[in-house]
């Protein structure tokens, strides 16, 4: 047996993330406000571009109340691939919706738009898009898709942060967009997430629910 073990991950912690975290420590608030809280929802919101962005405890929790803040409750449907990480499809459950699944492409790994349109039927309310190891989908094929049959567009942008389409940051297509700051995650935070939105009613309501 091998003495070696290959990590999941190893996360980069300085000098400077060890000050902030003490000098969070020394300021009392260390739950769901402060000033470090503010900061980050701020420089993320400048750095990708959305009007709104409200920080959670991590990504599952982002897709829970992506899917509440839009109202999708018992025997809705929501499309989600069939390649992706468990989270989506967690949060489709809590909210009793039935997840339906759909193909990737074998050579991207990102959904197969080409059969989208006929996977939407009445019932459903949403399509939770992954962009999977920082790549993109056909990401406007897929607006044009979503806006013609008016479902809601979730774009998982756990392992898409910094990663841009024409100019424009992934998450941002769609409604919401929700992130990730586990460790193996672009940037970590330990555990955490994100929640982006260009709907003032929305994040008002995604604010209102996660606290």
């Amino acid at each position: 047996m091998s003495k070696y073990k290959v990590p999941l991950f190893e996360p980069m912690v300085g000098l400077k993330e060890k000050q902030y975290v003490l000098d969070c420590l020394k300021s009392n608030w260390i739950s769901s406000k402060g000033k470090y809280i503010e900061k980050f929802q701020d420089k993320f919101s400048q750095y990708t571009r959305a009007k709104h962005s409200i920080s959670v405890s991590n990504g599952t929790a982002a897709l829970h109340l992506a899917l509440l803040a839009i109202n999708v409750k018992k025997d809705d449907e929501v499309i989600v691939t069939s390649f992706t990480y468990v989270a989506p499809v967690n949060a489709i459950k809590y909210v009793e919706a039935k997840a339906v699944f759909i193909d990737v492409k074998l050579e991207t790994s990102q959904i197969d738009e080409t059969i989208l349109e006929k996977t939407i039927t009445k019932k459903t309310k949403a399509l939770i898009l992954p962009h999977l190891y920082g790549q993109c989908a056909e990401i406007e094929k897929i607006q044009k898709i979503c806006k013609k049959k008016k479902i809601y567009l979730i774009e998982d942008c756990a392992e898409a942060f910094g990663c841009f389409f024409k100019k424009k940051h992934l998450g941002t297509f769609g409604e919401i967009g929700t992130f990730s700051f586990f460790g193996s995650k672009t940037i970590t935070t330990g555990e955490g997430g994100m929640v982006i939105t260009k709907n003032k009613k929305l994040a008002d309501r995604i604010y209102k629910l996660k606290t």
